[in-house]
């Protein structure tokens, strides 16, 4: 075996762990609210941060006897393939997230997503116990790949692989930015990855993958213009950007649904400016749930939401509005919030080539104020307040 350079690979995964933790503090900074999204974020960080300590520890013994030396490196190693499993999953669910901004659809993509994991931890498992299948250690606690080190690797390119076929379709369905930086994650961690997989001794997967997300950071700065903080959706800027460059949607029709919040004012005079943030959060959570991939959930601004969808058929808006409907009664009956959400929403179609965004806008402001003239008439109340 040739001689392991220690002072390189602690050199290298100290490097590792000095630009995860900048980039926590960094990130602790610019969060507001922690969202299923930024949760994901820190797990990511936590994981490479361990994952540069662990792999730096098991080069450092590798080889060395002492009491106990073969059981620390067993535990050791098991620690960084399901890490690295871990990490995979992570990603992916972020990068769905990310675009979608769906809990609903993470805990749905979860489901699938953690098979590899599963399968994964019974290997190292079975390999803590002696099977050889991922790794094993011999007499003089030298480290030597399994039989089956191939799935680990199999699994983890299959994870960069679902990422960029997440960013692809969101991006031909017109209604996402192409800016979602995949390949600044995938493509360093792929090359540390490989390298460190063909050169035993060569240190620097735990390290790519902390460049990688440094430059996930930097170009999601990009990103976040296009988002509200609040909501979680995007924002007015992001509306204007799908509508100014429609031309990308290849002649397709969009249906727009436009919501606006009622007796909104009623929700802050009397419950208090905080729980007027807290229906802003909470009807952002019910929209994302609401809409398919082809769609995107807006805070236009204050109050008033907007839901771009990517269809030609009335009755996918309509199955929409009712959606969003229903699940704005299950988060009122769900009694998370001292205050009712009401919804006022209207509709219109957008022919993408010929169609005047002037009259699309107001035809769907049109029709929501008469669902909330509507409302408040139910209510008693003969003016249009908020």
């Amino acid at each position: 075996m040739d001689p392991i350079n220690i002072p390189e690979i602690l050199v290298v995964n100290g490097i590792g762990v000095l630009l995860m933790l900048l980039l926590r503090a960094t990130w602790l900074g610019s969060v507001q609210r922690r969202r299923a999204g930024d949760i994901l974020y820190d797990l990511m960080i936590f994981i490479t941060i361990a994952g540069c300590i662990v792999e730096a520890a098991s080069f450092l013994i590798d080889g060395k006897l002492f009491p106990g030396c073969r059981a620390v490196s067993y535990v050791l190693n098991a620690m960084l393939f399901m890490g690295t499993i871990f990490l995979g999953c992570f990603w992916c669910l972020y990068v769905d997230f990310r675009l979608h901004t769906s809990v609903r659809r993470l805990y749905s993509s979860a489901r699938f997503l953690l098979i590899p994991v599963f399968v994964v931890f019974a290997l190292a498992v079975s390999s803590l116990f002696g099977s050889g299948l991922l790794f094993s250690i011999s007499q003089d606690n030298v480290y030597q790949r399994g039989s089956l080190v191939w799935v680990s690797y199999f699994f983890l390119f299959c994870y960069y692989a679902y990422s960029l076929y997440l960013s692809r379709v969101s991006r031909r369905s017109g209604l996402h930015i192409q800016f979602f930086p995949v390949l600044y994650f995938i493509i360093p961690c792929v090359l540390g990855t490989v390298f460190q997989g063909l050169f035993y001794g060569l240190s620097m997967g735990w390290t790519s993958v902390a460049i990688a997300m440094l430059l996930i950071h930097v170009q999601l700065q990009s990103m976040n213009a296009y988002m509200d903080s609040l909501s979680g959706l995007y924002n007015r800027r992001y509306l204007d950007y799908i509508l100014s460059h429609r031309k990308h949607l290849g002649g397709r029709c969009l249906y727009g649904i436009y919501i606006d919040v009622n007796n909104f004012k009623g929700i802050n005079d009397r419950y208090g400016h905080s729980c007027g943030d807290d229906a802003i959060r909470a009807i952002g959570g019910i929209l994302s749930d609401s809409i398919p991939s082809r769609g995107v959930a807006i805070r236009c601004a204050g109050d008033e939401f907007m839901v771009l969808l990517i269809t030609g058929e009335e009755a996918d808006a309509q199955a929409v509005m009712e959606r969003i409907r229903e699940n704005t009664r299950r988060c009122n009956e769900s009694g998370a919030h001292p205050f009712p959400i009401s919804l006022a929403i209207g509709c219109s179609r957008f022919d993408t080539v010929e169609g005047n965004v002037e009259e699309f806008l107001s035809e769907m402001d049109q029709q929501m104020y008469a669902a909330k003239a509507g409302y408040y008439q139910s209510q008693g109340v003969d003016r249009r307040k908020k």
